[in-house]
């Protein structure tokens, strides 16, 4: 590739100075305005601006066809802009003058896999592999059938999950069944943290439907679920020895090399031995701007209304807005993704609504031999607008923290060993609400 780039910054003055016996001098300014026009479309290119670049580039082609710079660039802008026959012309005359540059079959099967023609792509390899002999058949499979998913109409992913767990506070209550609420001292029965352990059994399924095999906009969808039994007794008169969690939700999407926006509808539902549950329904919405490959800004919404069962003084809406960093670094591909954000409630009692933020941090390591290691800390406060209870005066006020970390071994593409340890704290001014939670788990996945 380092003999096209020499090619690539030849200006045409120097093209006209070569030629100079067989062609017409560039006239004077002539050289400077093309290579104007050149720059200019490059960083269209490179400013995602896919459409106006492939529209100066094509006008650069029609003053010079041979240009390795314009077919290059015209090639990559037909490619975004989803002109692919235009691409591949592009390709082949940069590949007649340049029959060893790998970089250009690769990038010319994914033209011809672009517009379904699998047999194009497989011989544009099979150029390669004679030029790279690193590059075996199976590799090139692979290649092939990741070019054939990123154009695929229809995209389905998922994966089923179970294992045990410890919880040494299933029912999070307080440390002693005496507390002290405003000026009394009482005892409760049955508030008093229970441990147990626990079988889970959980699953998720996402759906992304192209309008078109070029086109940038999807219909998704997702379905998810997770079933936990805890073995502890003693639950049962809480009604919490069992409980569900189920999600649907459906939207549409837009997809660029640069951006993402998704928005979706969704309805959740939490339920207890099927006798109390929560249910919520509302729109939510993601924006992801890769301002570099290695550094994101995600932005994401919500607003819900929640029903409760047995707590219909609770039933309101809740909204959250927040705006999270990702960085990806070093070789491996390791990532950091921190940042913040607001949650409100507004039920219809009074007492029961808040304003609350919350801050978090996750580090994700790829190690060696198929492990991926992701410590990660919360910390969120909560500013309620009456007391906890009738007993109290105060405005109830929490501080929760929890942090731990998740290690997958990855046994392959579709299997995973899953551990995972949290720690809880919630520390409030009113003493039914304060509790202390280790939460530990292994588990094993399928992927698919």
């Amino acid at each position: 590739m380092k003999k096209l780039q020499k090619y690539v910054v030849i200006t045409i003055f120097a093209v006209s100075m070569l030629f100079s016996g067989t062609a017409l001098a560039a006239l004077p300014g002539e050289a400077g305005a093309i290579e104007t026009a050149k720059a200019n479309a490059a960083t269209l290119l490179a400013k995602g601006k896919y459409s106006d670049a492939y529209d100066a580039y094509m006008r650069l082609l029609r003053e010079d066809p041979e240009d390795d710079a314009v077919n290059l660039g015209l090639a990559r802008a037909a490619t975004l802009y989803g002109r692919h026959n235009q691409a591949i012309m592009a390709y082949e005359r940069l590949v007649e003058k340049y029959p060893r540059e790998t970089a250009l079959y690769k990038e010319m099967a994914n033209s011809f896999m672009a517009l379904g023609d699998r047999v194009s792509a497989e011989r544009a390899l099979a150029r390669l592999r004679l030029l790279d002999t690193n590059v075996t058949q199976e590799d090139m499979e692979k290649a092939l059938n990741r070019m054939d998913e990123q154009y695929s109409l229809l995209l389905v992913r998922g994966s089923l999950r179970a294992g045990l767990m410890y919880d040494s506070n299933a029912n999070q209550g307080p440390s002693s069944n005496r507390v002290s609420l405003g000026n009394w001292n009482l005892t409760l029965v049955d508030a008093r943290e229970v441990e147990s352990g626990a079988a889970y059994f959980g699953g998720n399924v996402d759906i992304a439907r192209r309008f078109a095999r070029d086109s940038q906009w999807w219909v998704v969808g997702d379905v998810q679920a997770q079933i936990r039994g805890n073995f502890n007794n003693d639950l049962a008169a809480q009604n919490s020895r069992t409980s569900l969690w189920a999600r649907a939700a459906a939207g549409l999407r837009h997809l660029s090399s640069s951006t993402l926006v998704d928005v979706r509808m969704k309805a959740e539902m939490f339920d207890y031995e099927l006798f109390q549950h929560v249910s919520a329904i509302g729109p939510e919405a993601t924006f992801l701007w890769a301002v570099t490959p290695s550094f994101h800004l995600i932005t994401r919404g919500n607003v819900e209304y929640r029903e409760y069962s047995r707590a219909p003084e609770r039933k309101g809406y809740t909204y959250a807005a927040g705006e999270y960093a990702r960085l990806f670094f070093g070789k491996d591909n390791h990532s950091l993704l921190f940042g913040a954000r607001y949650i409100g409630s507004s039920p219809e009692k009074r007492d029961y609504r808040y304003d609350s933020w919350e801050g978090m941090a996750r580090l994700s390591f790829n190690l060696p031999y198929g492990f991926e290691v992701s410590p990660f800390m919360v910390y969120a406060e909560e500013f309620y607008k009456g007391p906890a209870t009738a007993l109290e005066s105060e405005k109830r006020e929490d501080e929760i923290w929890r942090f731990g970390s998740s290690i997958v071994y990855h046994m392959d593409k579709n299997w995973d060993i899953e551990f995972m340890y949290q720690y809880a704290n919630r520390n409030s001014n009113s003493a039914i609400y304060e509790y202390d939670q280790h939460l530990t788990s292994i588990g094993i996945a399928w992927n698919f």
